[in-house]
């Protein structure tokens, strides 16, 4: 069983940001049982302390990531696709020889999701302990280079503010 100090907290607040385990694995890669955990946690406030304060990091970057990807839903995105062919070589006596036959680069753009940009105008949500809350809308300025997106994006801004 490991003994209480400070490096031993630095660790386990460590692999709780990083959130690739459960406090059971935690436990068993700091060397402690799952009791002596849960007592330190009851016992101990600046071992508590330290594990809300790696719990409410672990939150704040899911919410940073989800916001990013919220963004990258709302702006659209540009795709690369390469695909490249290869054929065997008729100079070569070794079958095994390969030449590039065709080599391809596909750019497409994908378009904003509609439920993403129904959620962003709606106001979207704030979860908070005390439960879901709906947050004041704000402006949003989106750009649209597509006429019939624009249009019916125009379309649903109405159909929502109605």
């Amino acid at each position: 069983m490991g003994k209480y100090t400070q490096k031993l907290v630095e660790k386990i607040s460590g692999l709780i940001e990083e959130d690739n385990y459960t406090i059971t694995e935690i436990c068993r890669i700091a060397g402690i049982s799952r009791n002596v955990f849960y007592e330190w946690k009851a016992t101990k406030p600046e071992f508590s302390e330290a594990l809300n304060q790696a719990f409410e990091a672990r939150e704040e970057r899911l919410r940073q990531q989800a916001r990013r990807s919220m963004r990258q839903k709302l702006e659209g995105q540009k795709q690369i696709e390469t695909k490249i062919t290869y054929t065997a070589s008729k100079d070569s006596d070794d079958p095994y020889t390969l030449v590039v036959k065709e080599y391809v680069v596909k750019e497409k753009y994908c378009l904003p999701e509609t439920s993403a940009i129904i959620h962003s105008l709606s106001g979207g949500y704030n979860e908070s302990k005390s439960g879901k809350q709906a947050m004041p809308a704000s402006p949003l300025i989106i750009q649209v280079d597509s006429e019939k997106t624009k249009r019916d994006m125009e379309r649903l801004q109405q159909r929502l503010s109605s």
